[in-house]
């Protein structure tokens, strides 16, 4: 698994907690990216403002909206942010503090796990306190790209079969199917009894390098429905 460090962007454009928002707008624009770390003078990582802060604001009356309950159960505090959030001209008072940041040093996957469960597009890359890079959802995409394309390597019937072997090994499910692999041609036979398990030994012998196709021959048996007995009836 690759490390975030070989696909993260190095020196990431940054931007001090005291300049306008202007200012981050037109380098996230000129820069062509959609968010910027804020790093205060001593180069620690204390924010992080991105596209999604230029969509709640006063100027274009897109503002969040104060219902009642809103109103009533928001604290004071709560209610303030919104507002600075909404109005504010520097970016210390409109960017995010909550930032979710990853080391350089761990894989690819935790990086991607860390984005889709925080629903957020960027992750700043920290060490010993200080900011050395930025990895984005288009960086593991590129990343998975390459290594997609790298399935595509010649192999050995006998290398794909030795894979797929080792693969349903791993699970717990796949037990009574049979594959067969000729000239990079996988075709699997047998009888399973759920349409997921079907989609799996697929997604197996598609996922295994140096497979060209995959013929699916597996057959799904329905069980057949337990008889229901009569009314009153009481063995």
């Amino acid at each position: 698994m690759l490390q975030v460090q070989a696909i993260m962007t190095p020196k990431p454009e940054i931007i001090g907690p005291d300049a306008k928002i202007w200012e981050a707008a037109n380098t996230m624009l000129d820069r062509r990216v959609s968010g910027l770390p804020v790093v205060d003078k001593a180069g620690t990582l204390v924010g992080i403002i991105s596209e999604s802060d230029f969509l709640r604001r006063g100027e274009i009356h897109t503002e969040a909206r104060r219902g009642v309950w809103r109103t009533l159960f928001s604290s004071p505090g709560r209610l303030a942010e919104d507002y600075a959030k909404a109005f504010g001209k520097q970016v210390d008072e409109v960017m995010s503090t909550s930032v979710v940041t990853v080391a350089p040093d761990v894989g690819m996957d935790v990086a991607a796990r860390l984005m889709a469960e925080n629903n957020i597009k960027r992750l700043p890359v920290v060490e010993n306190d200080r900011i050395v890079g930025i990895v984005t959802r288009s960086d593991i995409m590129a990343a998975m790209v390459r290594q997609l394309a790298s399935f595509g390597a010649v192999k050995t019937d006998l290398d794909i079969r030795s894979a797929l072997e080792a693969e349903l090994q791993r699970q717990s499910w796949g037990e009574s199917v049979r594959f067969d692999v000729a000239q990079g041609v996988v075709t699997l036979t047998g009888k399973v009894l759920d349409p997921r398990e079907k989609t799996g030994l697929r997604v197996v012998a598609e996922n295994t390098s140096g497979v060209r196709r995959v013929e699916d021959r597996i057959e799904v048996i329905v069980p057949p429905a337990m008889p229901v007995p009569p009314p009153g009836f009481y063995p």
